[in-house]
């Protein structure tokens, strides 16, 4: 038993080191968001798109070893049950696993919103910017209110 107990601690804390780095991209984004240099957020949604293929994978490893140790324990696959179930020493490897995880995930939950937020409010005002462009131009190119041509002198 102890040797799944360890497997799940150890991916545990692998997602951990994973979703650490995924974290790390999230505040550049944000700061080149923030800042303005969009040939930065193109490389940085590159390293996103490798380092979430990573987060898949070991989100599965995961997905597996808890079920595996879930069912030989005759538990549901909730952590909390998990380290229950377990011999005191291995539950609190477990344990203290899964705490580092959550707070990693909470924090990149609360980067993730802002970052989500900043690109709505970018949209928003490209939007303005393009809207606004549009009646500039139509405005000095005489253009009237359908589109066309005002031939008035």
């Amino acid at each position: 038993m102890s040797e799944k107990s360890i497997a799940l601690a150890d991916t545990l804390l692998k997602q951990d080191e994973i979703l650490s780095e995924l974290l790390s991209i999230t505040v550049k984004q944000r700061d080149a968001l923030k800042e303005g240099r969009l040939s930065d957020l193109q490389n940085l949604m590159s390293e996103l798109r490798h380092v979430s293929v990573r987060c898949q994978a070991i989100e599965t490893k995961r997905v597996r070893l808890s079920e595996d140790l879930a069912g030989l324990l005759g538990c549901d696959q909730v952590v909390s049950q998990i380290v229950s179930a377990l011999p005191r020493e291995e539950g609190l490897v477990v344990e203290e696993s899964a705490k580092k995880l959550m707070q990693t995930v909470n924090r990149l939950k609360i980067e993730m919103s802002i970052l989500s937020r900043l690109m709505d409010e970018a949209r928003t005002l490209n939007e303005m910017l393009i809207s606004e462009w549009r009646r500039l131009g139509e405005k000095s190119m005489g253009l009237g209110a359908m589109g066309t041509f005002d031939t008035r002198i």
